[in-house]
This record gives C-alpha cells, structure tokens and sequence, in this order.
C-alpha cells in the first residue's frame, strides 16, 4: 500500500492540471492576503481618523450645542465600528506573521476555492483514469480497485498539504516582507496564541481535506467520467454551502461543523461569506463531524458494493 500511495503521489505532483491548479492557487492566495490586510488597514485608519476629527467637527455647525450634546452618542457608535474593524484587522494580521500565515492559508484551502480544486483534479486524475483507457495498466498491477482509490485519494490529500506548505510560505514572506510596511495592522496575539491556534487550525484543516480528497475520490470512482464528476461535486458543495445554516440542523450538516472545525468568523469576507453558519451549537465540532463522516463511510461502502455489482455483469 505504501508503495502504491508512493506512485500516485509522484505521479499527481507531476500532473500538469496539479501543477496549474496550485499556481493558480498560490497567487489568488496572495491576491486575497493583500486585499484583506489593504481593506482592513484602511478600514482602521478611516475610523480612527474620525474619532480623532470628532471633537472639531461641531465648530463649523450652526447649532453647536446641540452637536456637542450628541457627541458621545457618535463618539460610542464610531468606537463600536473601531471594535468590528480591529478584530478584522487581527484575523487579516495572521496572513503578516511566519506563523499564523499557516492558519490563514487553511481556512482558504478548506473553503470553497480549496474544495473545488480537491473536484477538479479527483475528476481529471481519477474519473480520467477511465475516460483515458489507463485505469486498465492500473488495475493489472492492483486488481482491488478499492486499494486503488484509496491510494488516489491519499495522494490527493498528501498534495493539498504541499499546497498548503508551499502557499503558507509565500504568504508569509509577502506579508512580513511588504504588507507589514504598506498595510498596518493589529497584532493577532502573542506568539504562543497564534502558535496554538495555528496548531489547532491546521490539524483540523487537514482532517477537513482528508475527508474531502475522500469525497472526490469516491464521487469519480463511482461516475467514472470527469464531467459528470465535476458537476456533481459542484452541486454537492453548493448544497454543503447552502444547508450550513438551516436552524436546528445546519451545525450538525457538513457545512456547519466545517465551518466551526476549522474556524471561520463573521469578521472576515475572504472565506466566510460562503459559509452561511447562523446557527451556533453548544456541542463540540468534533462530535458534530460524526455524521459527515458516517456519510463518507457509506459512500465507500456503496462505491465498493458497485465496484462488485459490476465485476459480476
């Protein structure tokens, strides 16, 4: 099994679609680091600037008392604006440390511009297989097709992870390197909080992807065509993204858990506003990820008793 996850791996990092859908990644990740520490920077300096102007801004207005009286009552309503955008400012922050830059760049692999590139390549690496006739060669050298897809989908994940390494490092040198000096922003935290919270994220974030590769790879062993593979995991993702908010059940759906997994917030549009998790739960994520998993078996399961059907007909 080793060796067989050892092929596929080296054969899935050589495949040009990886290698165009990882490029394409790394840069939209930078295209987004760089516009969520510009928007959030810039958001703090605006409000800033305006508490600071608040005091002189009733000397050019004819009834000043008035203004003066009303004064703290917008004094309270810009420094409540101030809070939202610092705590943006601090989840931008992560994108500029060495560290935390990890952290950013799982929540965007795990969102929906992640798992569309886990669709895309299990469709051309795995549904393609058939499409091109090499599944045949394959199979001859590993008759249990199950065996097979599993080690597809091991590789899948193995190389969302050099993904994610290789695109946390650009990350990383982009914001120290330029977006501390361009777009100043609040710290995240102490180096032992955002040591911990990127451990906690990443290791969620992997589990997120396994299940995911898991998923794709499945979802192209059962369809066999890379279409029909992409169109159904369009759908099931739309449908993952569209139940994480039915109330009373959408934190126990994919999209739900998901989204408390790994830690997506509402002060962050770069990958929440995809998620539509309005429904908070008292139950730890990791109970509520059962059921998606549970979900994944059965589709294993299902794949494999039709892998069987079809080796009777």
């Amino acid at each position: 099994m080793n060796r067989l996850v050892r092929a596929e791996t080296r054969r899935l990092l050589r495949h040009p679609l990886a290698l165009t859908l990882a490029v394409l990644f790394a840069l939209g990740s930078l295209y987004c680091a760089w516009v969520s520490q510009n928007v959030a920077s810039s958001n703090i300096t605006t409000v800033r600037a305006n508490l600071e102007f608040l005091p002189e801004s009733c000397d050019s207005v004819p009834q000043k008392a008035r203004c003066l009286a009303d004064l703290h009552h917008t004094a309270a309503g810009l420094e409540r604006i101030q809070d939202r955008f610092i705590a943006q400012g601090e989840r931008a922050a992560y994108a500029q440390h060495p560290v935390g830059a990890l952290l950013w760049t799982v929540r965007l692999l795990t969102s929906v511009p992640g798992l569309v590139l886990l669709v895309l390549l299990a469709a051309s690496s795995v549904a393609g297989e058939w499409t091109r006739g090499s599944i045949v060669p394959l199979l001859l050298h590993e008759s249990r097709l199950g065996r097979l897809l599993a080690a597809k989908a091991v590789a899948l994940w193995l190389w969302s992870l050099v993904l994610l390494a290789a695109s946390s490092v650009l990350t990383a040198a982009f914001g120290v390197l330029y977006g501390r000096g361009a777009h100043p922003l609040p710290s995240p935290g102490g180096l032992g909080a955002v040591l911990a919270d990127t451990g906690r994220g990443v290791l969620a974030g992997a589990a997120v992807l396994a299940g995911a590769a898991a998923v794709a790879v499945v979802l192209a062993g059962l369809l066999r065509r890379p279409m029909r593979v992409v169109l159904a995991g369009m759908l099931l993702l739309v449908l993952v993204v569209r139940t994480s908010g039915l109330p009373g059940l959408g934190a126990w759906l994919p999209g739900g858990a998901l989204a408390d997994l790994v830690g997506f917030g509402a002060v962050d549009g770069v990958w929440d506003h995809f998620w539509i998790s309005t429904d908070p739960s008292a139950v730890p994520a990791a109970l509520r990820v059962l059921p998606t998993l549970g979900f994944i078996g059965l589709l294993w399961l299902g794949m494999a008793r039709l892998d069987r059907t079809r080796d009777r007909a």
